[in-house]
């Protein structure tokens, strides 16, 4: 098909304008951070093929690039996945600079022409001057056109395989002054990062817009006094897409719940009763980042999960409980740990006495099954702490190549997906 480019002489004029006065507004640029450009349905069926090439290496000093690589790649699963139509929305606010549609979007040699290798694309210009490009997109699936102005997770279209691909996939590129810019920050990446939560190399970024939270408790958690909920409970969000302790991506539905440590100790945290696969995480911080997971449990199927972290006095913590794949269950949560103080009652005719001024009995008892030598009056954690696994597999994906005319190099790329297997619970 004929490449399309939208727009008259003077539609580019206005557009132009109205971007001039965008960028003009009174007041320093604020830089811009991007969520993951998909929606929260279709977001799980992403995974990264190829991140920019570091002069020989991905952001992480990693191998997951290929030579010229100017962008970051994120694929779908071929061309099945495509026809279901997987959104493509804004990683940010901004404006449309330019768009182009129509053509073919059935590529796989890297080497079909449109778009000057793009495509069918859309460009956004952002308020700090970055542009973010959005390409190799499904024929007539833009929903936008230029001089638009759009919000952070407004549908720009959906994923396809226009231009110079290997299969349908997202190529999602920042430029700053014409150069193009790293999303991911890392040991190999020269650049800041511009995710609002980056994920895990070899997971996807947060679908959390820049100024918003990723994670609301829904109420604070005590020691020894579990709960039932839901993970699709009012409160819960689906933003969350990976957390620092594993590689895999969750579509939610998530919901957390915070809690202040009353004593430096180790805390487990049990989830029971699943019907569907939930997953379990602790996060450190006021912020409940996921970039600040401290520990996980992600045991298949509906297995019940279970986390030991050492809790420092009055540090807060989130719980958060995810949903694999969309997965929605009720369940019991439960925290393990001691008390607080709520006196001495060290009165010499108590039965049994105590000795530990923790207004627990002493369960010191040499015939106690099993012994508990730590004082707590809690269960003995002085074995290693659980940390269950998993065996999610991966499998490959798409990307793109040049076709020479304009600028950019493409070559060949064979991606790993990431997927889910079952295993005992």
């Amino acid at each position: 098909m004929i490449p399309v480019e939208r727009g008259s002489a003077l539609g580019a004029h206005i557009k132009s304008c109205w971007i001039v006065l965008l960028l003009a507004l009174p007041g320093p640029a604020v830089a811009q951070a991007y969520r993951f450009p998909s929606s929260s349905a279709d977001a799980a069926s992403f995974y990264p093929t190829a991140y920019k090439d570091q002069g020989g290496q991905d952001w992480n000093c990693g191998s997951t690039y290929y030579s010229g690589h100017r962008g970051s790649d994120f694929g779908i699963g071929g061309f099945d996945s495509m026809a279901v139509g997987r959104d493509i929305v804004a990683a940010a606010d901004g404006v449309v600079d330019y768009t182009n549609d129509g053509v073919a979007d059935d590529c796989t040699s890297g080497e079909c022409p449109g778009g000057g290798g793009f495509g069918n694309y859309v460009r956004l210009v952002h308020a700090d001057g970055k542009q973010t490009y959005y390409a190799h997109m499904r024929t007539w699936s833009l929903e936008v056109t230029e001089g638009d102005s759009v919000v952070c997770g407004q549908k720009l279209g959906e994923v396809g395989s226009s231009g110079a691909s290997t299969g349908p996939h997202l190529h999602f590129e920042v430029r700053q002054g014409g150069d193009q810019r790293d999303p991911f920050a890392g040991p190999c990446s020269p650049d800041p990062g511009y995710w609002v939560d980056p994920g895990v190399h070899g997971g996807l970024p947060a679908l959390t817009c820049d100024g918003s939270d990723p994670c609301t408790a829904v109420a604070e958690l005590s020691c020894n006094q579990p709960i039932t909920a839901r993970n699709d409970d009012p409160g819960s969000a689906s933003d969350v897409l990976a957390y620092a302790c594993t590689e895999f991506t969750y579509s939610g539905p998530e919901i957390a719940w915070s809690f202040v440590a009353a004593a430096t100790e180790p805390v487990t945290v049990s989830m029971t009763g699943l019907s569907a696969d939930l997953d379990l995480f602790v996060t450190d911080g006021e912020a409940c980042a996921p970039s600040d997971c401290v520990a996980g449990s992600t045991s298949s199927a509906t297995a019940d999960e279970q986390v030991t972290f050492d809790a420092v006095q009055g540090a807060t913590y989130h719980v958060v409980v995810d949903g694999w794949d969309g997965g929605t269950s009720g369940f019991q949560l439960a925290l393990a740990c001691t008390p607080p103080d709520e006196g001495d009652d060290d009165d010499a005719t108590e039965e049994p006495p105590d000795d530990d001024d923790s207004a627990v009995p002493d369960d010191d008892d040499a015939t106690e099954e099993p012994a508990d030598d730590d004082d707590s009056g809690s269960p003995d954690f002085d074995d290693p702490p659980f940390f269950p696994g998993s065996d999610r597999s991966s499998a490959a994906g798409s990307g793109c190549r040049a076709d020479g005319s304009g600028g950019f190099a493409w070559v060949l790329l064979l991606g790993l997906r990431r997927r889910r297997a079952l295993r005992d619970g």
